[in-house]
């Protein structure tokens, strides 16, 4: 495993705004991390680098800064939103960063490109839910084989409707459901696995080991972060209730080779600048830590 970070770590800032990519690299490989998880999925609502006419020049800056650092990038995360809802206004929109964010990570040496799926509101229909998520994602796989990178889609959580006080199913929050989908797209398509995001999880109850064993060669990429069950916080590791000693042991277990990449953008995000580097190298002897237990 390579211990790797969202570059989200420094992005989102007190006053609404998100900070250069780039300024995030810079701070991350400060603060020890050699690798990187480059997160496009902020590009349409936040108007990050790839949504701009120069987003091609951008990519060759951003190589160039990776290069000169000595840093390398396992994996990305494309833009998400809920990509089988026909009545979502911004999808060509969406659909155009995705297209730019998967050309990028192929650019910019990333292996993986991590893209949600979607499931229709209150629709438990399994079938349908499939069938959906199976046609968006064909295209997808293709254009990423013609530029030699991987697609990880990512296991996702219930949603609770505050308003209806009612729990909300999403296909793809079940192991099972995620397996079957990468199965089904795989007969087609090498370039397909699975995500593990361990707070999504959490949010779930599930038994993250059970389900690091049924998912096993399956799984090409990680989302590391934790809360309490409630609600997607994105915290360091042992900063809520999830089980790292017997997470790291099983993937360890299954032989996991792929990046160990933080996504814990909260941990930073009301931070005052002069304290985000010390949180940044807190981060990395965690990282540090939390691999030494998968030896």
């Amino acid at each position: 495993m390579k211990l790797s970070t969202t570059t989200l770590f420094y992005g989102p800032r007190p006053d609404g705004s998100v900070a250069p990519m780039m300024d995030s690299i810079r701070r991350i490989s400060k603060a020890g991390f050699e690798d990187l998880d480059l997160n496009f999925a902020w590009t349409r609502r936040h108007r990050t680098e790839l949504y701009f006419d120069n987003w091609k020049e951008w990519t060759n800056q951003c190589g160039e800064l990776i290069n000169e650092l000595g840093m390398t990038v396992s994996q990305t995360h494309a833009p998400f939103y809920n990509v089988i809802d026909s009545g979502y206004p911004y999808r060509e929109e969406e659909e155009e960063m995705v297209r730019r964010s998967i050309i990028a990570s192929a650019e910019l040496g990333a292996k993986t490109v991590v893209i949600h799926g979607g499931s229709i509101p209150y629709c438990p229909n399994y079938k349908t839910n499939k069938e959906k998520n199976m046609e968006y994602f064909k295209p997808h796989l293709e254009l990423a084989a013609k530029y030699g990178v991987n697609i990880a889609i990512e296991n996702l959580f219930d949603e609770n409707n505050l308003e209806k006080r009612v729990r909300v199913p999403r296909y793809l929050s079940h192991p099972e459901d995620l397996i079957d989908l990468v199965d089904s797209l795989h007969e087609q398509y090498e370039n397909v696995g699975i995500i593990w995001d361990f707070g999504h999880a959490n949010l779930m109850n599930w038994n993250q080991p059970e389900c690091l064993e049924m998912i096993g060669d399956r799984l090409i990429a990680t989302h590391v972060q934790d809360n309490y069950g409630v609600i997607d916080d994105h915290l360091l590791p042992y900063l809520g209730n999830t089980d790292w000693e017997s997470i790291m042991k099983t993937l360890k277990k299954i032989n996991y080779q792929g990046a160990f990449a933080f996504e814990t953008h909260k941990m930073t995000d009301r931070l005052p600048d002069p304290m985000i580097d010390a949180m940044m190298k807190y981060a990395y002897e965690l990282g540090v830590y939390l691999l030494s237990l998968a030896k």
